[in-house]
């Protein structure tokens, strides 16, 4: 299925006027709320409600967004996506090099999960210069927020872009609260907008059915798509959504004559590595990086950027050969 920012707008917004109100209501009488600046506690989580699929009725997707100053959308297992585009950040990268448009790997993605009961997981990453990451890991000490990875996407950005990694259990305002903070101690633009009509020259069905994932237009006509992991994965004592951030996800830049800019992030478990290594680098990929993004995840995660400039569906067919190594969801 195309999910399209506009519909996803639509759609919440309809949801917000059935359930939105009574949600946040529960929110605030269980816990409270924390302006921008305040602290998340990241409690351990309880058993009862270490679960996936707890749906979004307890989500407060609209108060969220507007703390966060920008717009996101829910995924049909109801996970809560928002990102927020670098846009003062002009970067060049890869080889051929391509200077890489808003919308193309330099965000922050914040995912939220419902876990009931008034709480909610956050796990998320900031794109960063390198100036802003002592601040911002000194910002996740201050509002409880759990350090977890410091990495690069790929080798020869110019200039060089910094990830960091965090997470956290908690409220979901508190959480929403304690990641704008985080965000104010750097130069990111707010507030942001999803593009009303969205449109791409890319051929976006059949890069979902290659790809066997979900697929989302942005600005610019960049398309990602989504392919679940199928196994369970427990994050920080809680069995995570495959929509978490823990899944393999591909990013499409339109460039001329019907050729894409393309960046798979693979999803793997240590055994996966080598064999999805293997057929992309047949396949004469860019291995941008390896690294794990997260801390106290069972089974342990290990991600990879790679890179390619080509046709987009002979492209989307040799991710596919390297997803076909991993417990991602079938094509």
């Amino acid at each position: 299925m195309i999910i399209i920012s506009s519909s996803e707008t639509t759609r919440r917004r309809v949801l917000g006027r059935l359930c939105g109100a009574a949600a946040l209501l529960a929110g605030l009488v269980t816990t409270g709320v924390a302006a921008p600046g305040g602290t998340a506690t990241a409690s351990a989580p309880d058993p009862a409600t270490s679960q996936t699929g707890a749906g979004t009725e307890r989500l407060p997707v609209k108060a969220i967004e507007k703390i966060l100053q920008a717009d996101g959308h829910v995924s049909k297992s109801g996970v809560l996506e928002v990102d927020i585009d670098r846009k003062d950040i002009h970067v060049i990268g890869g080889d051929p090099p391509v200077r890489f448009k808003d919308g193309f790997q330099l965000q922050h993605e914040l995912f939220f999960q419902s876990l009931g009961r008034g709480k909610a997981i956050l796990n998320g990453d900031l794109a960063l210069r390198p100036q802003e990451i002592q601040p911002v890991i000194d910002a996740f000490i201050a509002h409880g927020l759990t350090f977890q990875a410091q990495h690069q996407h790929l080798y020869d950005m110019r200039p060089m872009v910094w990830f960091v990694h965090f997470r956290a259990i908690g409220d979901p305002i508190r959480l929403a609260g304690a990641a704008r903070a985080v965000i104010g101690k750097t130069s990111t633009p707010l507030p942001q907008h999803s593009p009303p009509n969205p449109r791409t020259p890319l051929p976006v069905r059949k890069l979902e059915k290659v790809l066997g994932g979900d697929a989302t237009v942005g600005e610019n006509g960049i398309v990602t798509v989504t392919v679940q992991r199928t196994d369970k994965i427990r994050l920080g004592g809680v069995v995570v959504d495959p929509d978490l951030g823990v899944s393999t996800n591909i990013q499409f830049q339109p460039l001329k004559r019907g050729e894409a800019a393309v960046i798979p992030d693979f999803s793997m478990t240590a055994s996966e590595t080598q064999p999805v290594i293997s057929v992309m680098r047949r396949h004469h990929w860019e291995v941008g990086c390896l690294y794990n993004q997260e801390t106290d995840e069972h089974p342990q995660l290990y991600f990879s950027h790679m890179y390619r400039v080509g046709d987009p569906v002979e492209l989307a067919r040799q991710i596919r050969e390297g997803l076909d190594r991993t417990a991602a969801k079938r094509a």
